[in-house]
């Protein structure tokens, strides 16, 4: 009886670990997780208006194909805070909230470079229901410089 237990016991506890090891299968790979924590932090600078920190994740070393450098993302960057605070006048007004996400998709990692989509969506809420929804996607290449991954290039797709 007590053994017929501990077999049932050790088959639930086995059954358990196999669901939490399933549900927690998220990003192990430090490179992903360095990647990932860019659009996080990428997300909390628009939130929170802050150019600065938006672009200590840019490499001081930016160039795209397009002409862009260091001094035009900061400037796009300072237009795209601009244009949010304005639209959140204009949204609490009708008594909506903005929200701001970020996502990657397509990441590929190449020993000490990257590329993927970064998606930035920002969303006009009331409620919990989205009334308007924005998404801008860039393509962008990141580079390891040391240990930490800055974008090199991001182009508007």
């Amino acid at each position: 009886m007590l053994i017929k237990r501990g077999a049932n016991l050790g088959v639930l506890l086995l059954v358990l670990f196999l669901f939490v090891g399933c549900a927690g299968g998220g990003i192990t790979d430090p490179d992903e997780i360095g990647i990932h924590a860019i659009a996080d932090s990428i997300e909390t600078a628009i939130e929170t208006k802050n150019v600065n920190m938006f672009m200590s994740n840019i490499s001081l070393n930016y160039s795209d194909t397009e002409g862009g450098t260091y001094n035009s993302i900061y400037a796009m960057v300072q237009s795209m805070i601009s244009e949010i605070e304005a639209a959140e006048e204009t949204a609490g007004s009708y008594g909506a909230n903005l929200v701001v996400n970020t996502s990657i998709s397509n990441l590929t990692v190449l020993n000490s470079t990257a590329n993927s989509d970064l998606k930035i969506t920002v969303s006009a809420k009331v409620l919990f229901i989205t009334v308007y929804s924005y998404d801008i996607t860039f393509e962008v290449i990141y580079q390891k410089e040391g240990t930490i991954w800055k974008i090199i290039s991001m182009v508007e797709k």
